[in-house]
Order: C-alpha cells, then structure tokens, then sequence
C-alpha cells in the first residue's frame, strides 16, 4: 500500500490532483450537510450495510449481495422521500456557494441593530408577542406563506405598530433583507424538534424552522412571558438583555454582509477542519482504488471515415473506404472515458485533386480519442478517384415496355421538361450521357392520363442543390368507339 501511495505521488499530474480536488470538495459539502441535517446516524448505518455489502461480495455471499443490491435501490427512494427538503436545501447551498452579495446595493449600518435591539426590548416590557427574521446568503420565498410586501427602512415605531395586538398582521413574521423590511405578516415553516423546541410556543416553533432550512436569524418575543430569543442554525436560545441582543446581531451581521471580501473565502479554509481532513483522506483513497492506474493497455476499434469539407460540384467514385481500424493505447482509467461511438477518422477533402489522390491518415486525423494515445491505423492510407463537377443540359429519354390493349390508340406521349440541367464529371461528354426514367407499362394505360415517374441516373450524375427535378410524362389515348 506504501508503494502505491509513493508510485502516486511520484506519478501524478494536474488534472489527477484537480480530480481529487473536486471529488473532496464535494465529499466535504455532504458531511457538512450531514452534520448539519442530523443524518449523522443514518449515513452511519448505510456505511455499515455498504461495508456488510462489500464482505458478502468478497466472500462470495450470493444471496445476501442480491438482498443488500435491492435494500439499497429502496434505501436510495426512501432517502430522496423522506430527506427531501434537506437535499433541497444543499443543493441551494452548492448553487450559491460563494455567490457575494453584491445585488443589494444597500449594506446594513450601526444604526439598524440599534433599532432592532430597542424595538426588541420595548415589545418584551410591554410583553407584545413579535417575530423578526433577518436573511442571510439563502433565499426565503420557497419557504414563506402569506405576507404583505413591504419596502421600508428598519424603523421602532414601524416594528411596533406591526406587532401590535390590534393588528391583523401581528401574528406573522416580519421579514429583513438587510437594512430594510421587505414582508409582514408571514407564516413560516414550524420545526418539529421536540428537543429544542421543548414548552415554547408556536412562534419559537416558526422562528426554529426557517433556520432549520436557511441561514437566517430568527429573533422572537415571547406574549406570554416577555422573553427575547435568538434562533440559528436549527437551535434556539434566550437573550437576558440589550447587550447579548447587540451580540448576537453584530457577529450574525458581521458573517453575512462582512467589509473585507475575501472574509467568506477565510471562512471556509478555517472552518470544520474534521470534515476537511476526512473528505480529503477518502478522496485520496477513491482515486487509489478506482481511479489511479499505471498499466498501459492496448485496444482495437473500428471506427467510421468521415469526408468533410467535400466540394458541392466535386464528386468521389466509388468505391471508397467506410471504416478503418484504430488502435489506441492509455490507462484504464482513460478508456473508461471514452466513448466508442463517438470515435471517427475525419478527412479534410478540400485540397482534393482531379484524378487518382493518396491520402495518408495521420494521428491528428482522429476526433475524439480524448487522452489516449494512436498506436495505429489500417488501412494506413485510401486512394480516392475524384472529378470535378460541371453543367450540363441533356434530355430526358422516354423509356416503355409492354404494348397498348387493343383498341386503345396512342395519339402522343410528352415529357415535361424534355431536359434538365445536371451536374457530370468534366471528364465526360454531353452526347454520352443518357438520363432516362423507369419503363412505362404500355399495358396499364387505358385512357388519356398523366404519370411521374422515377429518373435513372447514374451513380456519378448529381443535380444542382442535390434536388432532383419534377418531371411528368403525359399519355394522350384514343379508344376505337370513340373514333366511329
């Protein structure tokens, strides 16, 4: 094991540290997670059966890999069902991550937590039941119901007069995206952590619940008792005065809307340092099991040619090579990327001559043989025989088979057009070249009628535009009893 480790570090490039990278980026964006939507045991369990699962392969255990290959395809259901709103939730959290703040051009100011702190402390005197929500980074609108828009800066009065007892809104929540009131009147999502939650009411267990799904700051006033509490990060916890308020604002503020802007990027290189050091050690170890290999191997395809840039009055005979076999060489991590279908050797044919021409395939022939390397091509090279296209106009040969019936009389048969314009090798000669169509069958016509019928032409004959011309033959007929 310490020999692959070594051989790994001595052997590895960019892009094999750039994969381990973001693969422990993403297995540290899933503990955080994790640790934060209280799966913790539930991911726990699923490892020991993941582990339980690997043991029964090794040892050949038959019936109990197929029990634990469906107990995972229901485990994987039932995760998505009943994690639903937490999967929604860190996917949000991967969208916005590191997204600044920058849309609002208004930045909270000293003077707000003033406010909010004074208005706070006024309501829990006059134990007048309030419910204050500041945002943060995540969006609110998926999860509140209700609410009146309201586009005011922070303000005592206004806080109070919301909240109070004789207004229809009171019982809501008031909304703050950063220096200004935005909602009232709100209903939020009410948590149902027992264990936080304990004997408070319904407002703490609104003011618990958006914070269980967002980054933002609950403060709640208690009608009953006049107590103040905070909420964050899924718990709840009461404040004795204005200065633990003052706290509590200042370092949540200072988090969310913080002067220097290199703060965030600081944040996550000091922050949850366990969940870091783990992401990175199975990272490392995935890649040492799955995706480090040093043995180089050797494959056959057969791949399709494909003439590009080919002329529209310049034409290639037949025949001419469809396939070719392509031999590549990489690691086997290589080859899992690949995608055979999309392999093809691509010919640029606009410098191709009149007459015989030798083309030669060459390694920056091939398209799409990403990383790999080409040890080989056969046939080494085609010989194609191509002419250039010009104009002509040549008639149309009328073309029959079979006799009239008897007593019906053929007055005239008309093609329409007589001619039509084509494009033929320059090699040819106009009075050589026949365009005819399909037999008529005599015997079928029984009165005066018009037919279209089908052009032959030759493989090397192309019409302008690559359209073939509308052609119809008209038949004039004459039975006997209508000439006595």
């Amino acid at each position: 094991m310490l020999n692959r480790i070594l051989t790994f570090f001595q052997q590895a490039k960019v892009a094999d540290i750039a994969d381990i990278g973001i693969i422990a980026l993403f297995i540290y964006l899933i503990l955080v997670w994790i640790k934060k939507a209280r799966v913790r045991f539930i991911f726990i369990g699923m490892i020991m059966v993941g582990a339980l699962y690997v043991l029964a392969r090794l040892f050949g255990l038959y019936l109990t890999t197929v029990a634990l290959q469906a107990f995972f395809a229901v485990a994987l259901i039932m995760i998505a069902i009943i994690f639903q709103d937490d999967l929604r939730h860190f996917f949000e959290k991967i969208a916005i991550f590191g997204v600044t703040r920058r849309h609002r051009g208004i930045r909270p100011i000293p003077q707000n937590i003033e406010i909010l702190s004074s208005a706070l402390a006024s309501l829990s005197r006059k134990r007048i039941g309030a419910l204050i929500v500041i945002r943060g980074t995540d969006p609110l609108d998926r999860h509140l119901e209700a609410g009146i828009v309201l586009d005011a800066v922070i303000s005592q009065i206004l806080l109070e007069s919301i909240f109070d007892r004789h207004v229809p809104s009171h019982d809501g929540a008031v909304i703050i995206d950063a220096a200004r009131m935005t909602k009232l009147g709100c209903h939020l999502p009410l948590s149902t952590n027992i264990k936080e939650i304990g004997r408070l009411g319904t407002r703490h267990a609104a003011a618990l619940g958006i914070t269980e799904r967002t980054d933002a700051l609950s403060l709640v006033v208690s009608e009953e008792e006049g107590s103040i509490s905070v909420a964050e990060d899924g718990k709840i916890r009461h404040l004795n005065d204005i200065a633990q308020i003052n706290s509590t604002l200042q370092h949540f503020y200072g988090r969310k809307f913080p002067v220097k802007k290199n703060i965030g990027l600081r944040r996550f290189l000091t922050e949850h340092y366990p969940e870091k050091i783990i992401a990175i050690i199975i990272a490392c170890s995935l890649w040492m099991s799955f995706g480090h290999r040093t043995e180089n191997v050797r494959r056959d395809f057969v791949v399709p040619i494909e003439y590009r840039n080919l002329s529209a009055n310049r034409i290639v005979n037949e025949p001419k090579p469809k396939e070719a076999t392509l031999t590549l060489s990489g690691n086997e991590q290589e080859f899992n990327l690949l995608k055979p279908k999309e392999l093809k050797l691509s010919l640029d044919m606009s410098g191709i001559k009149d007459g015989e021409n030798k083309i030669s395939f060459s390694n920056d022939l091939v398209r799409n043989a990403f990383g790999l390397s080409v040890v080989n091509i056969d046939p080494g090279q085609v010989t194609l025989n191509s002419y250039q296209l010009v104009p002509f106009t040549v008639p149309i040969e009328l073309k029959t088979k079979g006799k009239a019936q008897s007593g019906i009389t053929v007055l005239s048969m008309k093609v329409e057009p007589e001619s039509v314009l084509i494009m033929a090798p320059n090699t040819m000669s106009s009075d050589k070249i026949r365009i005819g169509i399909e037999p008529i069958d005599m015997t079928l016509i029984t009165q005066t009628t018009t037919i279209a019928p089908k052009l032959i032409v030759p493989s090397d004959i192309r019409f302008p535009q690559d359209k073939s011309p509308d052609l119809k033959v008209v038949i004039e007929v004459k039975k006997e009893q209508e000439a006595t």
